[in-house]
């Protein structure tokens, strides 16, 4: 067998049934087996029950963990993927009714050099210097594009590509658009249009030839660019705007209680009266501790390069709890990947077998503690601008596209400057000295990351398609252009 699918295979007995009929779960790493430290990796789950049978699997990576429960009907099939930490240290737990827990590693190879991915149906044994070629089958390639960076570059040919299903698909293209090192071994013109429109780094990650080792020289050709990196989680919180959180209204309580002392004290003529008061006010604080909200903020931060039809995004949940315990955090369905923002923070997540995706995650937290929950992922859009620098020094700012862009802000030559709302086909001309120092965290971020000598238009975005966004949200795209060299 030419492509070898190591897993970890788990065969309980289901419940105490005279028959003796088996649940297996089987766990199987993406890319055969192979990541690198300190990447993310994706584990494809099947289970089967000959039975009906509950019970759960639980995947434990270093000081993170997934667990999804299971509800099996007799002869159903249960199939979901989920994203980890490569990690040495990575281990199942499973658990079915009736039947002894099950604790099992999952072997993954940590390769020190770089990897790469060859899914070619004519040329399995491709190389590339200087690279560690892993052979892998169309089905063994991630449905989750996060687990894309498992490897530094992936050869696909033309079979392949065909033989992807959708999510796969739309994997593959969210690697494209994170400036992912493709090589096209004899593409359909289609699928190599829909491939250049969506990659990042204007599309220098992304090589094809009539061969394989064609597009492998091609390929090679681009390790001379550097991918840009995307925004980290400090980044993202520095968008946030500073909030007071629970601490006024422990404040305003305990000015309340000592104001009350006083009173006490100038007017009270009894004991008991005296003794009551600091009862009453441990109650009081008690019930505010007990009673407070966690509060939910969403900030996503969105880049797409001129005329590509993919943006990448980062986002940052946080959640600052208002008692002690642990701090649960319901995720948002619209957004992609999540993973904790802080690597070493032991987190729980737990995961719907239904629908293939982490739901809440569990944090260990104390009083007035925070948490955060990171995604990142990619949409559709298309923001075609074109900019051209004028001979007076003025700035003719083009709107290339079909859609018509809402009111933002232009980034030139270290400061910003309002950018009105453009029909389709329509320029505005700007004064190349009107630019003024940046308001806000936005535009300071949209400042740091526009190209030296560049330029950068900043729009807000509505979060419309995140239905479950909580009322502190702010969402953000740029477009950072390459100037004139």
């Amino acid at each position: 067998m030419r492509f070898l699918r190591p897993a970890v295979f788990a065969l309980a007995l289901a419940g105490a049934s005279a028959a003796g009929a088996a649940t297996q779960v089987e766990l199987t790493p993406a890319w055969g087996g192979w990541s690198r430290p300190g990447r993310v990796t994706e584990i494809v789950v099947r289970a089967q029950a000959d039975t009906a049978t509950r019970g759960s699997v639980e995947i434990m990576s270093g000081v993170q963990s997934l667990h999804a429960r299971l509800e099996l009907a007799a002869g159903d099939t249960r199939r979901y993927e989920v994203t980890v930490p490569a990690s040495a240290a990575l281990e199942s737990e499973i658990k079915i009714e009736g039947a002894p827990a099950q604790r099992n590693p999952i072997a993954l190879s940590l390769s020190e050099s770089p990897l790469l991915g060859v899914a070619l149906v004519d040329a399995p044994r491709a190389q590339l210097a200087g690279f560690h070629a892993i052979a892998v089958a169309a089905d063994d390639l991630p449905r989750n594009a996060a687990a894309y960076s498992s490897v530094d570059a992936v050869a696909l040919d033309g079979a392949t590509i065909r033989a992807l299903d959708s999510r796969q698909l739309v994997a593959l293209i969210g690697h494209a658009a994170a400036c992912g090192r493709l090589a096209l071994v004899a593409p359909t013109p289609d699928v190599r249009r829909l491939l250049e429109g969506s990659a990042g780094c204007g599309a220098r990650m992304l090589a094809s030839g009539a061969t394989a080792p064609e597009a492998l020289d091609r390929l090679a050709m681009t390790l001379a660019n550097p991918a840009a990196s995307p925004a980290s989680a400090a980044d993202l919180s520095y968008l946030l705007q500073p909030e007071a959180r629970a601490w006024p209204r422990l404040v305003a309580a305990l000015a309340a209680f000592f104001g009350v002392a006083a009173l006490a004290l100038l007017l009270a003529r009894s004991t008991p009266l005296l003794l009551l008061v600091p009862l009453l006010a441990t109650v009081a604080m008690g019930l505010l501790l007990i009673t407070g909200q966690a509060r939910t903020r969403l900030v996503i931060w969105a880049e797409a390069a001129p005329a590509v039809r993919v943006a990448q995004y980062q986002a940052w949940q946080e959640v600052a709890g208002a008692t002690r315990g642990n701090l649960d955090i319901a995720l948002l369905a619209g957004l992609g990947h999540p993973q904790a923002c802080d690597a070493q923070r032991p987190v729980q997540f737990e995961v719907d077998a239904l629908r293939g995706r982490p739901v809440s995650a569990r944090f260990e937290g104390r009083l007035f503690d925070t948490a955060a929950v990171c995604y990142s992922g990619h949409f559709p859009v298309m923001r075609a601008v074109r900019v051209t620098p004028q001979a007076d020094g003025a700035i003719e700012v083009r709107n290339d596209g079909a859609l018509a862009w809402p009111p933002g802000t232009f980034v030139s030559e270290g400061a910003v400057q309002p950018l009105p709302a453009l029909e389709p086909g329509k320029a505005v001309t700007l004064l190349g000295d009107a630019g003024r120092p940046p308001q806000d965290a936005a535009q300071r971020a949209a400042l740091a990351r526009t190209p030296f000598g560049g330029y950068g238009v900043l729009w807000p975005l509505a979060l419309g398609t995140v239905t479950d966004a909580p009322a502190a949200s702010a969402a953000w795209l740029l477009v950072p252009i390459e100037g004139p060299t």
